[in-house]
């Protein structure tokens, strides 16, 4: 559970309460972050694919191939 966090245009920082820190991007195009994710780790999909399914495809991707 964040101690803090503050927003700074497309970027979330929190300080955690163990005082590490976490930085996560806000995407305002899901379907364009999941292509760009995509392309970076070589997970082919399909253009018909919407965003619940792409991003599941997604998940299960990145979790067997770790």
């Amino acid at each position: 559970m964040p101690k803090k966090s503050a927003i700074y245009g497309e970027y979330i920082v929190t300080v955690e309460d163990s005082g590490s820190i976490n930085v996560h991007r806000i995407y305002d195009n899901t379907i364009g972050a999941l292509r760009e994710i995509s392309e970076a780790v070589g997970f082919e999909y399909d253009e018909k694919w919407n965003t619940r399914h792409f991003g599941s495809k997604l998940v299960d991707f990145l979790n067997e191939n770790k």
